[in-house]
């Protein structure tokens, strides 16, 4: 399992996102996590970088970057290491990119997003639904037999609808993540 970089953008727009969506969780800037998070994997090497350093990189105040690398420290995506401030020889934390942490990340949000679709297909395979032919709002058979097969907003008689290819594209999904998990465990079991 890699991890993502500009050429893989798939794979890179989903970490962001996945970050994105946490750090909204946590109240905290979303763009201001992904800057943080970019900012630590491409330039903090080993030595690592200290909030002080990033926020003169991106101007993100210190507490705020503070608040976000705990967030990605709770997901092992950063380390950090202990150092002497140059000049006051305060404490100071260097903050690095954790490969593995951010391989297991990868990894586990993959199996659950492999459930999520897992439920959707089940969903789908389940219920049989109905549309309506003007705005397209979606109804399971309770739903439309309940509102006597009309539309609730306009009255407009629901049409049945075919999920024939709701229901392949999920399966394609799951079966091309499935490979991908399978690759990803082979993977970290060799390291």
């Amino acid at each position: 399992m890699e991890v993502p970089d500009a050429s893989n953008s798939r794979k890179t727009k989903a970490l962001y996102e996945f970050i994105r969506r946490l750090a909204f969780k946590k109240k905290l800037n979303p763009d201001n996590a992904v800057t943080i998070f970019v900012t630590v994997l491409s330039k903090g090497d080993t030595r690592g970088l200290s909030d002080e350093e990033l926020s003169a990189m991106t101007g993100i105040k210190q507490g705020e970057i503070r608040n976000i690398l705990r967030m990605l420290y709770e997901l092992r995506m950063v380390g950090y290491r202990r150092g002497r401030h140059p000049e006051t020889g305060a404490t100071r934390y260097y903050w690095y990119p954790d490969y593995s942490g951010i391989n297991m990340t990868l990894y586990w949000r993959k199996k659950q997003v492999l459930e999520k679709l897992r439920e959707r297909l089940r969903y789908e395979e389940e219920n049989t639904f109905f549309r309506c032919p003007r705005d397209g709002t979606r109804f399971t058979f309770e739903e439309a037999y309940e509102y006597d097969f009309q539309c609730p907003k306009c009255s407009s008689m629901l049409v049945e609808e075919d999920n024939t290819m709701i229901k392949e594209v999920l399966r394609e999904a799951i079966a091309r993540l499935e490979e991908e998990i399978k690759r990803d465990e082979e993977l970290l079991r060799s390291h």
